[in-house]
């Protein structure tokens, strides 16, 4: 992700320890190449339905951005065929959603020897008009077991990383959860650790395939490809309760839905839905400067 220039500097009252930081989201035009690694095993009927039903805030992000952006669907089972489940998906395409959702349902007679790495590998290499120039590659795998492919993670990571020339490769994981999975309703999945070593390994999103709503993790991928900034770090330590944020002019609210929240952390403010600015906005956040246990005042 491109990261916002810090581009007013932090001003501090000396009175009263305010901090003003001002920052600019990107407005470069990103352009990426997206491939889905659907698992297609016996047990995933639920989970592909609820990533079909989820699937229209991905479309809302992409559709609001200027990214030159396009997608593809494949299975886990798909080693050695690199076959896609239809067409390479474009923004410009009026039934998007409809398409994708029927291209996500991929059916549940697969091989129960899921392998995701190995299957994405062998879509690259079938296909290489799914790899443009300049592209950044970002491959989401949806599965409700580990990958069983026979390389190590970083060997595949390589691979595809040769692949994409010059863009940058992010490997992305709705999936188990460590470390012994996850069980919610009539979902249920193993943990899926070299999924989750390969998101953290290519500074990738992850999410539990247990959650009840997919839409917040599609979201996030979606302002990922679409180069939006969702996160902006703070030029010194802020004290909780103490900041005002505003995108062009207008006061934003402090709420985890269309809002931002104070990350202590990472010392950051982190956008959401709505919120998140658009390319070229301004974010402007006034706060108290955290002085190790009291506000400043």
């Amino acid at each position: 992700m491109i990261l916002a220039l810090l581009l007013a500097c932090s001003e501090y009252d000396v009175e009263n320890f305010s901090v003003h930081d001002a920052f600019q989201s990107p407005e470069e035009v990103q352009k990426a190449d997206i491939l889905f690694v659907v698992d297609d095993s016996a047990s995933m009927s639920e989970e592909q339905g609820r990533l079909a039903d989820n699937f229209e805030a991905f479309v809302q992000v992409l559709g609001d951005s200027k990214a030159d952006w396009q997608l593809a669907v494949t299975t886990t089972s798909s080693v050695g065929t690199g076959i896609l489940q239809g067409e390479i998906l474009l923004p410009e395409r009026r039934d998007l959603e409809t398409a994708f959702q029927a291209q996500v349902q991929v059916g549940t007679s697969g091989s129960r020897e899921e392998q995701g790495f190995a299957s994405a590998l062998a879509v690259i290499q079938t296909h290489p008009e799914l790899l443009r120039e300049g592209a950044d590659l970002h491959i989401v795998y949806v599965s409700d077991e580990d990958d069983h492919s026979p390389a190590p993670v970083k060997t595949y990571l390589e691979s595809y990383q040769s692949a994409a020339g010059t863009g940058s490769v992010v490997l992305h994981a709705l999936v188990g959860d460590l470390p012994e999975g996850c069980a919610s309703g009539l979902l249920a999945a193993d943990a899926g650790k070299r999924y989750l070593d390969a998101a953290d390994l290519s500074h990738g999103l992850t999410e539990s395939i247990c959650a009840e709503d997919y839409s917040a993790v599609l979201e996030r991928v979606g302002l990922e490809v679409a180069g939006w900034q969702a996160v902006f770090a703070l030029s010194t330590l802020a004290a909780p309760g103490t900041l005002t944020v505003h995108v062009d002019g207008v006061e934003i609210p402090e709420r985890e839905v269309d809002g931002w929240i104070y990350s202590v952390g990472d010392n950051a403010v982190k956008f959401s839905g709505r919120a998140v600015p658009r390319p070229g906005m301004w974010v402007e956040v006034d706060y108290t400067r955290y002085l190790g246990g009291q506000e400043a005042g």
